[in-house]
């Protein structure tokens, strides 16, 4: 008993929203799947195909800044069982779309919707709540979630289309996974560490008591217990808008990554199934390098370098594809350094979070989550238009290169403490001496 009650329920948190990471973002990133299944019934363009999962993200990506409000004041739990029952809703209508407009509404609007509520910034935020010491190893652990349902998502999809054709396959998961998710975070989920009788970061009554009284001295010193910034003071620095800007650059590389690499590699001579399973290797490498890679990035003075090298990763993985023949080792490589870029890069949460605070975190990382999503949105369209011309993905690979370079330099000018751009005021906004 002595040892139950020592136990953090915030690693059970943890555990709910790897577990739901895993089957939101596994429905999601199998698009790619998808895509040749779509190609053949309907006889669309790759740029038609990739404009269902862009107006998704674009969707997504609009309504993200709502969701964070209400996330902030309704708490994560109400929403992920909302996301998780418009995510079951959304695929099972896809599943049955006859035309272009039903695949726009179920899979393009109603999935968006389902993303918002269930998705990455509700169980960022509600990790935020629960952890401040191993805010990086935990938010990692519940990112680790894309990669693992990559891994998952994209091979089962793959059998399960074989077996019993795309529609039936898109329902029965969609249905299968929703039951689970609202099962799961209906009994067990909680919005904060007082509903089970427990401090942030499992600390004892008289800890927490000393760390409330001792916050006015330590607010604009310690980036563990630093002050929390409202909204308006955080979209007034430059850190804000750099850290905005890297995430749009990453995601438009990543998404156009997920969207196009199954079928890039099908062009390369593999079969559907083989480069579902391949694709699919890079979510468990991401797993193993999210969790790594945030331990390591939780002992830096700052958990952004952890970022740089993400980023460089997929500058150099987007490289080897656009001057890759096709050669089967070649795409091994690719494989390995995309998996890993993936599951490093997934702690910019905690980076925002260590310097905004929690209080406004929903809107601040809603915010530049929609300014990623729109990233997200674009990055699979201008694959899909640089390939239809000329049947190759060579110049696409390139520019994606290009645009994880640019997310590596915004992220290099990111400063640990916020700072106001020179022509706002010039109060005294917490930076260090």
């Amino acid at each position: 008993m002595r040892l139950l009650s020592r136990f953090y329920y915030g690693w059970v948190i943890t555990l709910i929203g790897f577990i739901v990471i895993t089957i939101i973002y596994g429905n999601k990133f199998c698009f790619g799947t998808l895509f040749g299944a779509l190609l053949d019934e309907f006889g669309w363009s790759r740029a038609m195909v990739t404009s269902v999962f862009s107006l998704s993200i674009l969707c997504q990506a609009f309504l993200q800044p709502f969701g964070g409000a209400l996330v902030d004041r309704f708490g994560p739990k109400k929403m992920i069982l909302s996301g998780a029952f418009l995510m079951a809703v959304a695929l099972t209508i896809f599943g049955q779309a006859q035309s272009l407009f039903s695949i726009y509404l179920s899979y393009g609007i109603l999935f968006s919707l389902a993303a918002v509520g269930a998705g990455m910034v509700v169980n960022t935020t509600m990790i935020s709540r629960w952890f401040v010491r191993k805010r990086g190893l935990a938010a990692a652990i519940v990112g680790v979630g894309t990669g693992v349902g990559l891994a998952i998502f994209n091979p089962l999809l793959a059998y399960l289309m074989e077996a019993y054709g795309w529609r039936n396959a898109v329902t029965g998961l969609g249905i299968v996974t929703g039951l689970i998710v609202i099962v799961l975070v209906g009994l067990l989920a909680k919005d904060h560490p007082q509903d089970v009788g427990q401090y942030i970061d499992g600390m004892s009554a008289d800890e927490a008591e000393l760390i409330k009284k001792a916050k006015t001295d330590l607010d604009k010193s310690s980036i563990w217990h630093g002050r929390n910034w409202s909204f308006k003071e955080a979209i007034a620095t430059r850190e804000f808008w750099l850290l905005l800007l890297s995430y749009l650059f990453y995601l438009a590389t990543w998404y156009g990554i997920t969207n196009h690499a199954v079928m890039a590699m099908c062009d390369m001579g593999l079969s559907r199934m083989k480069a579902a399973t391949l694709f699919g290797y890079t979510g468990l490498i991401g797993a193993v390098a999210g969790v790594g890679g945030a331990w390591l990035a939780d002992m830096t003075k700052d958990r952004k370098f952890m970022l740089i090298v993400a980023y460089a990763l997929f500058c150099l993985g987007c490289l080897i594809f656009a001057f890759n023949p096709g050669g089967y080792q070649m795409i091994l490589l690719w494989v390995v350094i995309i998996g890993a870029a993936h599951g490093a890069a997934l702690i910019l949460s905690a980076v925002v979070a260590d310097r905004f605070g929690v209080k406004s975190m929903g809107k601040i990382w809603g915010t530049i989550t929609m300014s990623g999503l729109l990233g997200g949105a674009i990055g699979p369209i201008l694959v899909a238009r640089l390939y239809d011309p000329v049947y190759s993905y060579s110049a696409a690979w390139k520019l994606l290169a290009l645009l994880s370079l640019l997310a590596v330099f915004c992220i290099v000018f990111v400063r640990r403490t916020p700072g106001r751009f020179f022509f706002l005021s010039k109060e005294n906004n917490g930076e260090q001496k």
